[in-house]
């Protein structure tokens, strides 16, 4: 087999690999949003004022909206690592930002797959249980146009898909304890750190 074939196999199996971890990426956002739903539910206990209905929306809609990234953001600090093997005959420079690129494509394919899943299910949610006209204040509708936390949050959540696929380029090279304690920061401290900074500071973000 010549060295060309033996590139573009090289090449097409690297490519296979990241088709994986987008299709993960994808069918973690569609399966989590309705357990994510019920989680932001049940974060607002027997809400009764429009305001607490409006927090208890925002929390689904944050948690919602962000379905899956945790199991993303694994999947982009993977593709950094593939980049990374990939790009061995490539600069250091060019090999970053082949990783950057393959973090956005997974970011926006979570955020692109979690949103279709979730608006519908939003909207249903969005409507004023009481009998008559909403009262002022109501502001719930799955375009966010009044919940700007909520588009923070999915800002954030985009970052670090970019974070996590750099970092995943910066370590392959390193010692196998290193790519240890990253990997552990990615499943077990960002993730709780990203629920924390969405539900109690972006949710009572101003509308």
């Amino acid at each position: 087999m010549s060295h060309l074939a033996l590139f573009i196999k090289g090449k097409s199996r690297h490519i296979a690999i990241y088709i994986f971890l987008l299709a993960v990426t994808a069918g973690a956002a569609a399966l989590l949003v309705a357990p994510n739903l019920q989680l932001g539910n049940a974060l607002v206990t027997d809400p009764q004022s429009p305001g607490q209905y409006v927090e208890e929306w925002r929390n689904e809609a944050v948690l919602a909206y962000t379905s899956g990234s945790a199991v993303g953001h694994v999947c982009a600090l993977l593709a950094g690592l593939l980049v990374a093997r990939w790009s061995t005959d490539k600069t250091r420079r060019a090999g970053l930002v082949a990783a950057l690129l393959a973090g956005s494509g997974l970011g926006a394919t979570e955020l692109a797959v979690a949103s279709w899943t979730a608006t519908p299910l939003l909207r249903d949610l969005s409507g004023f249980p009481g009998a008559g006209n909403p009262p002022e204040g109501w502001v719930l509708d799955p375009s966010l146009q009044n919940h700007v936390g909520v588009l923070v949050a999915m800002a954030l959540t985009f970052a670090v898909f970019l974070v996590a696929a750099g970092a995943g380029f910066w370590v392959a090279q390193r010692a196998m304890l290193l790519k240890f304690v990253l990997v552990t920061v990615f499943v077990v401290i960002v993730p709780v750190a990203l629920f924390l900074v969405a539900v109690f500071a972006l949710v009572p973000f101003p509308s």
